[in-house]
């Protein structure tokens, strides 16, 4: 029998789980939405802008809702629509539909995003340890089942797919939100809506920045890629999705562990040379397998940067945890916002393969911004 103080964490892993399975969905069904519409690889990509321009959005309102009306409750609510909005990108009417729909997907996906990392830092301190990476895991191994569920219901309509997948995503949403930690609203507090992060998280903002803009390049630019390199439009396309979200999830069930043996700044500078050399491979070598090799590196370089900087953002004297949180967000997750676009655009102009290349400059970033990471408070 789970003892009850496990519960919560159950609950909110669960959560991850879903959200990771409900944004795998979009993600691992962008080629047919390209082929749907007729989109070039520049449309796509001003496409692609509206989720992560929503995602910016949402994030100076993050803090404060979640500082508001709790944890437990923006959770709840904030993933109930997401799922329901995934039905509506399955709706076929025209491109501004599907803009508009995106828009909002983003929206919801980043405060759902600030609302579970809120409780997950709440049912870490409640344990005593620390559980945020393996949170995220829980995310990724939800990204990793919604693309392998795509390959497996690669013949089903979107629609029925989707419905599948928000059906269920709802279901347990509602059965499992009891267990999570009913935090007390800070209703009687007044807290401002935007708050200017200070040097200490404008720094964790930049990594956050170039992590987000590398995993969100994975994310819509991988597939395209992949069925480049293998050239036949009849072969699965998500098997490259497929291998980077699964070492991502690995990665991070081994992030605490990391982190308690080496430290954060350690672990943050082997983040980044994983990145940087697993897309080198991939657009050097251009066979599948070694394409496929180069995706799982930069899985494992991606996958426990973001927890390690919540975790830091977290230790903020100047401000509570969840409006560090959304401060901190609001610079990095801006590389979810000029990522794929971008990607798109010097993509239409050069190609696809020399576009990637963003990837290896990222990781690099990576690697030398975390020789100034300080892991104390910051002040």
């Amino acid at each position: 029998m789970v003892k009850n103080k496990q519960l919560p964490r159950i609950a909110i892993s669960l959560y991850f789980f879903v959200s990771g399975l409900i944004f795998s969905s979009w993600a691992s069904r962008i080629p047919v939405i390209k082929d749907r519409y007729d989109l070039n690889e520049a449309e796509l990509g001003a496409l692609l802008f509206m989720l992560p321009m929503g995602a910016l959005v949402a994030l100076p309102f993050a803090g404060w809702l979640i500082h508001l009306f709790g944890s437990k409750r923006m959770t709840l609510i904030t993933l109930l629509i997401y799922a329901c909005l995934l039905m509506g990108i399955s709706i076929h009417m025209d491109i501004r539909w599907l803009s508009v729909v995106l828009f909002g997907f983003g929206v919801l996906g980043n405060l759902n995003n600030i609302s579970m990392n809120a409780q997950g830092l709440a049912v870490q301190e409640k344990l005593g340890k620390p559980i945020l990476s393996s949170l995220h895991a829980m995310w990724s191994i939800g990204a990793f089942s919604g693309a392998a569920i795509t390959g497996f219901l690669e013949n089903t309509s979107i629609s029925m797919h989707y419905l599948i997948i928000a059906s269920s995503a709802i279901t347990a949403a509602i059965v499992f939100s009891s267990y999570m930690i009913a935090d007390l609203p800070h209703a009687g507090e007044k807290q401002k809506i935007f708050v200017l992060p200070n040097r200490g998280l404008v720094l964790l903002g930049f990594i956050c920045f170039c992590v987000a803009m590398s995993e969100g390049a994975m994310s819509d630019w991988s597939s395209l890629y992949y069925r480049q390199v293998v050239h036949d439009l009849m072969s699965s396309t998500t098997i490259g999705y497929t291998t980077f979200a699964f070492c991502m999830a690995m990665g991070r069930f081994t992030g605490d562990r990391l982190v308690q043996s080496f430290g954060h700044a350690r672990v943050l500078k082997m983040n980044g040379i994983f990145i940087s050399a697993g897309m080198a491979l991939s657009l050097t070598v251009q066979y599948p397998a070694w394409v496929i090799v180069g995706f799982a590196l930069v899985g494992f370089g991606v996958s426990s940067v973001m927890p390690i900087v919540y975790m830091l953002a977290a230790k903020s004297n100047s401000m509570p945890p969840a409006i560090a949180l959304s401060a901190v967000s609001s610079v990095g997750f801006s590389g979810f916002l000029v990522g794929p676009p971008l990607i798109g655009f010097v993509a239409q102009a050069i190609g696809l393969r020399a576009a990637l290349l963003i990837l290896v400059l990222l990781g690099f970033l990576i690697w030398s911004l975390s020789f100034r990471v300080k892991t104390g408070k910051l002040n």
